[in-house]
């Protein structure tokens, strides 16, 4: 049976070809070209119809077979055999596995309506297709159909009258109303030639093409003479189709449209404005958009700066400004201006006059012909000059920011607006200011400067001074004193028992209004100097006087502390200074080591009798305030404080005893042996068991002092007259020690201390020689041995 259904389709297949042989004989290249081709327009993506005439030329005939090719393909892409029935029950047969699968030809309805319909067409399915039908009696008919893919336009572009493109998704514009309104929509490409149109609310505007039917670019613009005040939000729509079967694609543009102002007010009473206080003022305006802005102006200009509080909404604007009024602005023309900026000219405004209250406007003016400075003794009157609305009602008049009360006694009468200054003089000058009252407040001047010319006098505090003297040394007196203008001259004179005398011999230095003098006495009798100073002004009245009083040695320090540093680690003791005796006195700190061991039997110290300790180290100053560097934790120290000059040292020295630090840090302020610390903390420890031990071991020293006299007296004599090479050799040898602790050079002080230098070194000698003589004769003061190092520090600090 199969092999039966097999060989009959064979058949088939076998006649169907021989017929298709028959009629691709037929058909030639010369017989296709002489057919007549109908254009047929396809849209992509959708189906396509190509009409084929099945009606035979004779009656009653009908249609046997039916092919469809495709352009010059010889094997049609689509066949139908009715050889064998009527059309409706032919065999369809697809020739193709792409276009003719999506092929089907339609014979439903009259027979000039058939046609094959081609599902989803596509780019690749253009071209000239060919219908053949042949007959039972009728001829063959052919037809040819051109499917032609419909090429729909770019997407509409819309440009301003500008020739500047609107971009999608921004509003066209802005036009401005009663003004001409201009866009252009333009379409490239599209196939068969587009149709361009504008709408608004679904109803055409303008559907006339502006371009040539030969132009790539299709082109329609709408004018609108007049824009119109409702346009204002409204959305244009450009269309552009290829075909109507295609649809068309539009773009839809929103319009931006400015109105005018046409109403503007300011609503607020016109009060007088006070300069004390801002005053509130409104404007409205309304009919403008997008809403106006309101600006003020106040004598045609911008005021900037204010206060300004606004309303908005789409038609409407208010505006209040906090206007602070100035003295100049009264009288002016203040303006509200409701301009909408986007508008070119579509403003409008409201103006009034404004009247302004205002405090006084003062200053401070000399009299005509008065030049600051004026000399001492004239009279002087100055004016207060004022400006007011309403006028100043009263004057109030200050100098130095002090309220000037009516004193007639001393020669300073204001008078309202006058200010009268008789019999000038120095306490006079300074700075004047006035003030003026009225209902609107209270104003002040700015200082008028005053300065008075007065011939020099002696600063304050330089009136008397003591002047310690030293016999046959050269005094330094430095004179201070006030004057303007600076002084011109110095001259000095000295008093004696035989009267007063000019200096003549002195060395002297002025710079400004100070005066130094080098004097040396050439008599014992010399009392006082006198010093006296000239100006343009004047000669001083009342001379500058320095006594010359015996020079003493210095005061002690008191009021010694002994606390922790105020920067970094370690102690500092700080102390008040006393009278210096007449001369630049210094500053000496000793730092002694106490917690040496016991002394031997029969031993007595300086410790034990209360006396100083020997010092591990001396330090100087021009100030009683040390810090102390190089103590060594666990230790006990004794600080020695006193004052020296030229005289002397003062007696008697201040003595800080146990001083004790521990767990110093820094471990080169130590041995390596006590750098187990981990941390630093600074003590200081006072006590007095050293002194009951002290009395204690006097008693006890006394049966030795005969037994070590001799060698103390030695021992120290060497050291009083131990050569100055020693220091040099002590400063040039190496050392471990912090150079700034050990090394008792001269090196590193200040220049004072060197000019004294000399001069202490000479009374210290003179001091250890009366110390030795003493010693010798005076069995009572015993002193504890001292090593060699030991007395080259203590020696070399002189």
């Amino acid at each position: 049976m199969r092999r039966g259904i097999c060989y009959f389709e064979c058949d088939l297949l076998v006649v169907f070809f021989v017929s298709l042989n028959a009629v691709l004989c037929l058909d030639t290249k010369e017989f296709q070209k002489t057919l007549p081709a109908r254009l047929v327009w396809g849209v992509p993506g959708r189906d396509a119809e190509l009409p084929c005439d099945i009606t035979p030329a004779l009656p009653n005939d009908n249609v046997t077979l039916l092919f469809w090719f495709k352009d010059n393909l010889g094997i049609p892409l689509y066949s139908l055999d009715a050889r064998d029935g009527p059309l409706d029950k032919a065999s369809h047969l697809a020739m193709s596995d792409d276009l003719g699968s999506r092929s089907y030809f339609i014979t439903e309805g009259e027979p000039s309506k058939a046609r094959l319909r081609i599902q989803n067409v596509n780019i690749h399915d253009q071209g000239v297709f060919r219908c053949r039908v042949d007959f039972v009696n009728s001829p063959t008919r052919n037809f040819q159909v051109n499917l032609t893919l419909v090429d729909q336009p770019s997407a509409p572009r819309v440009f301003d009258a500008e020739g500047r493109e609107i971009k999608a998704g921004h509003p066209a514009g802005p036009f401005l109303e009663g003004r001409e309104l201009f866009l252009s929509c333009q379409v490239t490409g599209g196939r068969p030639k587009p149709s361009v149109t504008w709408w608004y609310n679904g109803t055409i505007l303008d559907s006339v093409i502006d371009s040539s039917r030969e132009s790539y670019t299709t082109v329609n613009q709408l004018v609108i003479a007049s824009t119109p005040r409702y346009l204002k939000g409204a959305h244009f729509e450009c269309r552009a189709s290829s075909a109507e079967t295609a649809g068309y694609i539009s773009r839809e543009v929103p319009l931006t449209v400015f109105l005018k102002p046409n109403k503007v007010k300011i609503v607020s009473p016109n009060d007088l404005l006070s300069i004390s206080k801002s005053q509130n003022i409104r404007c409205e305006t309304s009919g403008s958009y997008p809403p106006a802005k309101l600006t003020w102006l106040l004598d045609g200009r911008a005021i900037r700066n204010a206060v300004v509080t606004e309303e908005e909404t789409e038609s409407f604007t208010g505006s209040i400004l906090s206007l602070n009024v100035a003295v100049e602005d009264d009288s002016k023309d203040l303006v509200c201006r409701a301009d909408n900026p986007r508008f070119p000219g579509g403003y409008a405004e409201d103006r009034r006059q404004i009247h302004v209250a205002y405090p006084p406007r003062v200053f401070v003016e000399g009299a005509s012909g008065l030049e600051s400075p004026v000399r001492e003794g004239t009279e002087v009157t100055l004016f207060c000059r004022s400006s007011a609305n309403p006028p100043a009602e009263g004057y109030r008049w200050y100098h130095d920011a002090h309220l000037i009360p009516y004193n007639e006694t001393g020669g300073i009468l204001p008078d309202g607006d006058k200010l009268i200054l008789k019999n000038i003089r120095e306490e006079l000058a300074g700075h004047y200011a006035c003030s003026a009252i009225n209902i609107e407040g209270e104003t002040y001047s700015a200082p008028y400067e005053l300065a008075v010319q007065y011939a020099p006098h002696c600063k304050k505090g330089h009136e008397i001074m003591r002047v310690g003297a030293l016999p046959f040394e050269t005094l330094v007196v430095q004179c201070h004193v006030d004057a303007v203008p600076d002084v011109a001259r110095f001259s000095w004179t000295y008093n004696t028992s035989r009267g007063v005398l000019p200096v003549q011999g002195g060395k002297m230095e002025n710079q400004g209004n100070v005066s130094i003098l080098h004097f040396t006495p050439g008599s014992p009798d010399v009392e006082s100097l006198a010093c006296w100073a000239t100006n343009s002004v004047g000669r001083q009245a009342k001379p500058c006087l320095f006594i010359i009083v015996p020079a003493e040695p210095p005061e002690s320090p008191r009021s010694c502390l002994v606390r922790n540093a105020t920067h970094g680690e370690g102690l500092e003791v700080s102390c008040i200074a006393g009278k210096d005796g007449g001369l630049h006195q210094s500053f000496v700190l000793e730092v002694s080591d106490v917690s040496v061991p016991s002394s031997p039997p029969g031993v007595t110290t300086l410790s034990d009798q209360g006396d100083l300790p020997p010092p591990k180290y001396r330090v100087l100053g021009e100030r009683p305030v040390f810090r102390l560097h190089s103590l060594q934790p666990g230790k006990n120290y004794q600080v020695t404080v006193y004052a020296e000059n030229a005289k002397g040292k003062s007696y008697p020295p201040v003595i800080l005893p146990n001083i004790k630090v521990e767990n110093q840090l820094s471990s080169d302020q130590f041995n390596a042996d006590d750098a187990e610390s981990s941390e630093t903390i600074p003590t200081a420890e006072t006590s007095t068991s050293n002194m009951n031990l002290t009395a204690l071991i006097v008693g006890l020293a006394c049966a030795a002092v005969l037994l070590i006299v001799s060698i103390v007296s030695v021992s120290a004599v060497l050291a009083c007259r131990k050569p100055k090479n020693r220091l040099v050799q002590r400063r040039s040898r190496r050392s471990s020690k912090p150079p700034d602790d050990f090394d008792l050079s001269e090196d590193g002080f200040g220049e004072g201390f060197h000019r004294r230098s000399a001069q202490y070194r000479a009374s210290m000698y003179g001091e250890c020689e009366e110390r030795i003589s003493r010693m010798i004769e005076g069995p009572d003061l015993i002193l504890s041995p001292v090593t060699t190092s030991q007395q080259s520090l203590e020696l070399g600090t002189f």
